[in-house]
């Protein structure tokens, strides 16, 4: 029956992505938030969470403010999803027109060192068309990607990411392909901010302790790779800009767990500042305080 509704659910997306495939852009985020909206008041998926997430994270805010973010979230989400289905149609030119690379010499400074790049952010923005931007600017990128549960869905999805070039790397088999592309001076794409139960370290992320992949410390220091953080902010006229900021690295100190700990914590804390600058453009939804420091250690 899943497999049934898997289907269903993949061919709906196809037909969408043909229904809006050559709309103006300005057409296509006007609609991506009317169905972000749609979803925020009439199908409200995991709006209680949302809610509850910012009631934490913004305690100093009122309720008015709470939901005015809250549904701006979920109008991002429908501004992603149409963007995402008209990645297929956007030549390399389109992409970079949309997608401006700010502070890009953070990049190209992080890579004349040969070790290669280990790219790392969040669900902020739109994080889909960073990756199809980095490789449609020149760059080669690797990106790591988590499957979906729907096989057919993933399939595509991958497809339309690699449209630009961009490498795909399943999250499950990911660290020799990662080795592999910074010992080729590559840039390799990884998103840190869920949940990674016990078997991620935990740093604070809004004062509260969270779960976090600590692959791109270890790796990094591992390599000798350097780390660039980046966000994608949408602008008023509807491009994309895309910052890079440096993270500071103790290669000396080699792969101990205080020092994975402290660049980790480094990468989440400029995460964190982003995204109490644009609290909208972050993925509340998410569970990212699932699992509790006490139910790591119990488990030991």
């Amino acid at each position: 029956m899943k497999k049934i509704r898997h289907y269903i659910e993949y061919k709906l997306l196809l037909g969408v992505g043909f229904l809006v495939r050559g709309l103006p852009r300005s057409t296509l985020l006007h609609l991506g938030r009317l169905v972000g909206d749609f979803i925020y008041y009439v199908v409200p998926v995991r709006k209680s969470i949302t809610l509850n997430h910012l009631e934490l994270s913004f305690p100093d805010k009122s309720v008015a403010e709470r939901k005015r973010i809250a549904r701006g979230t979920y109008r991002n989400f429908g501004m992603n999803i149409f963007e995402h289905l008209c990645i297929p149609v956007l030549s390399k030119h389109d992409i970079c027109s949309i997608v401006k690379l700010a502070d890009e010499d953070v990049l190209l400074q992080a890579l004349a060192r040969k070790r290669g790049v280990i790219i790392v952010g969040g669900h902020f923005g739109n994080w889909e068309y960073t990756s199809s931007a980095v490789a449609a600017y020149g760059y080669r990128l690797g990106v790591v990607v988590a499957e979906l549960s729907n096989k057919y869905m993933d399939k595509k999805i991958n497809e339309h990411r690699e449209a630009t070039d961009a490498e795909m790397i399943p999250k499950g088999a990911s660290t020799r392909s990662v080795i592999k592309i910074l010992r080729e001076n590559g840039s390799v794409g990884m998103l840190m901010d869920q949940d990674e139960n016990e078997d991620g370290i935990f740093v604070n992320f809004f004062g509260r302790p969270c779960s976090t992949a600590k692959g791109p410390a270890v790796i990094a220091l591992k390599t000798g790779a350097a780390i660039v953080f980046f966000v994608a902010i949408r602008q008023p006229d509807g491009t994309i800009k895309v910052v890079f900021e440096p993270i500071e690295m103790d290669y000396e100190a080699g792969a101990t767990e205080e020092n994975i700990v402290a660049i980790t914590q480094r990468c989440t804390s400029r995460l964190e500042h982003y995204t109490r600058l644009y609290p909208d453009h972050w993925f509340w939804m998410h569970r990212r305080w699932k699992t509790r420091p006490e139910a790591k250690y119990s488990a030991a």
